[in-house]
C-alpha cells in the first residue's frame, strides 16, 4: 500500500470533508501511474481516505461522459463549465501528453 498526498482548493476539500466529491480527478503524470484500489490517499494533509477504483481516460471529456459529474463537481456544473474547470487547471498539452486518471475513494473509517 502506498500513500499519496494530494491538495485541492478548499471548496472541493469541503465537498471531500462532506462525503458529495468522491472522484478526484487528474492529469495522469508518472506519479499516478502506479496508484491502486487500497492505496493511501491524504487530501491536503488532514483528510484520509482510501482509494477504491482507478480508471484512465484519454481526455477530460470522456472522463465526464461516463463519470457522474455530481461525484467530480458537487455544485454541478455544465458538461462544457466542467471540462473547462479542468482546462483552467491543467493546459491541454498535458491532458493529450499524459492522458487523465479517474481515483475513486472513500473515507477511512466510513462504512460507505
Amino acid at each position: 500500500m502506498k500513500v499519496y498526498r494530494l491538495f485541492v482548493k478548499d471548496e472541493y476539500l469541503n465537498f471531500i470533508r462532506s462525503g458529495e466529491k468522491r472522484i478526484e480527478v487528474r492529469v495522469a503524470y508518472p506519479q499516478f501511474r502506479n496508484i491502486r484500489p487500497g492505496d493511501k490517499i491524504i487530501f491536503n494533509d488532514s483528510i484520509p481516505a482510501v482509494v477504491t477504483e482507478v480508471k484512465k481516460y484519454e481526455t477530460f471529456r470522456q472522463v465526464l461522459r461516463e463519470e457522474p459529474i455530481k461525484k467530480i463537481f458537487p455544485d454541478e456544473p455544465s458538461f462544457e463549465r466542467a471540462v473547462k474547470r479542468f482546462h483552467n487547471l491543467y493546459p491541454k498539452w498535458k491532458e493529450n501528453r499524459y492522458g487523465v486518471i479517474a481515483i475513486k475513494f472513500k473515507l477511512l473509517g466510513e462504512g460507505r
